[in-house]
């Protein structure tokens, strides 16, 4: 479960297109049950998505950066796009994306991103209330769906990152709602079906994955999901790198089918080979594999790679790679090696306050304990309890204080929980 919050945390919806200037005129029907190729209305628009004149490579620029973690220059990009087009949501869109993003590198903090929240907020309900704004005038449908559902989905993803299983699952289910009205309206807007396809897929299989009430969460379709993901990564003009990011979440995290999920991870890396956040679903893939000497492998790479060329903006991150090495080893029953390597990333990554940091301490007084030094693990236990929690740390390391863990225990924790 910590992996696919991590790969949710990663994965964003970008800014997304503007139509061209003819107006759609197909009327969505209200119910919001049901998709497919049969539910489209055969005389509905067809044209493609485009940005407005002028935007398009403002976009692409603010695109490429914001998957480099260039925030600032992104920003830059993205607020010149409201400029020229204040009245369209996709400008507001973008910068809702970019503080999602901002957000995802640094989800494993709490209480010191409330600014980065109220931009998130104010920018997701600016696009809802322009799109709202265009369906009340009847203008430009398929784009004002397009972006309410998108705005809805982003909503349900932020949601789901807090595990706010609920909130994630009705905001996540009216983004459905408006996607299906917009490819209702205008099928050949492909991108619309990754989020048609994420919600289908995770209502599906979330519900028995976190233990909570089936019919609580209804509307799902795990085939169709898949298939509407697929379709947006080979036909979509804008959300390519999304759905693959979701197919390598989907692949290891629940099909388990790890060639393919590895031949995303390879088609996401020769995108930018430079760009070192696109590893990181790499690693995390080899962890949901249990492929722990590839997971230690791509973490040397990973630190080697950054050794010669560091990648502003990941500096954040580098501890839950020496994490990822320190799991890798324990799992490997290499536990001298591993308390090494975890006790350079408490020391060495430069961010004291994050949460990788404190699973650190956590991982390091396991070690510890699996080599039979209780004492020098105890204190770890006790800084990984004092800390903010963070994926349940508080509640392992209080454990480890009461008795320490076998590897069974341990491996459960790294592999499960």
């Amino acid at each position: 479960m910590k992996t696919l919050l991590l790969l949710l945390a990663f994965c964003c919806v970008p800014a997304a297109a503007q139509p061209l200037a003819q107006p759609a005129t197909a009327t969505a029907p209200a119910d919001d049950e049901g998709l497919g190729p049969a539910l489209v209305d055969l005389n509905a628009s067809t044209r493609p998505f485009t940005l407005s004149p002028g935007a398009d490579e403002r976009y692409d620029r603010g695109i490429a950066r914001m998957y480099r973690l260039e925030f600032d220059q992104a920003e830059a990009e993205f607020r010149e796009i409201v400029r020229l087009s204040p009245e369209s949501p996709s400008g507001y869109f973008a910068l809702a994306a970019l503080s999602w993003w901002r957000y995802s590198q640094n989800f494993d903090m709490q209480g010191s991103f409330k600014a980065v929240e109220n931009e998130f907020i104010s920018n997701s309900d600016k696009v809802i209330e322009l799109s709202k704004r265009m369906v009340r005038e009847g203008r430009d449908l398929d784009q004002a769906y397009f972006f309410m559902g998108s705005a809805y989905g982003l909503q349900g993803r932020w949601y789901a990152v807090q595990r706010s299983w609920w909130s994630a699952y009705t905001r996540g289910k009216k983004g459905r709602k408006f996607l299906k009205k917009c490819v209702e309206v205008n099928p050949a807007v492909y991108d619309a079906f990754l989020g048609l396809g994420i919600f289908d897929y995770y209502a599906a299989t979330l519900p028995g994955a976190l233990g909570l009430g089936a019919k609580l969460f209804v509307g799902g379709d795990r085939a169709h999901g898949m298939q509407y993901v697929k379709l947006a990564k080979e036909k979509g003009r804008f959300f390519k790198v999304e759905a693959r990011f979701f197919l390598i979440e989907i692949y290891s995290m629940h099909e388990k089918d790890f060639k393919a999920a590895y031949a995303e991870t390879e088609g996401l890396r020769l995108l930018d080979p430079t760009n070192m956040l696109f590893r990181v679903g790499e690693i995390m893939t080899h962890i949901q594999a249990r492929d722990w000497p590839a997971v230690l492998a791509e973490s040397e790479a990973f630190l080697g790679a950054w050794q010669l060329k560091q990648q502003k903006g990941l500096e954040t991150q580098l501890a839950m790679i020496y994490l990822s090495a320190g799991d890798a080893l324990i799992a490997m029953n290499r536990y001298e090696e591993a308390v090494q390597w975890l006790t350079t990333g408490i020391e060495k990554t430069g961010f004291p306050e994050k949460g990788w940091v404190t699973y650190c301490y956590l991982r390091r007084a396991q070690a510890l304990d699996l080599l039979g030094r209780r004492a020098d693990a105890l204190p770890d236990y006790r800084t990984a309890a004092s800390r903010p929690n963070f994926w349940d740390s508080k509640k392992y390391a209080k454990a480890g204080l009461r008795k320490a863990p076998d590897y069974k225990e341990v491996y459960r924790q790294m592999t499960v929980d």
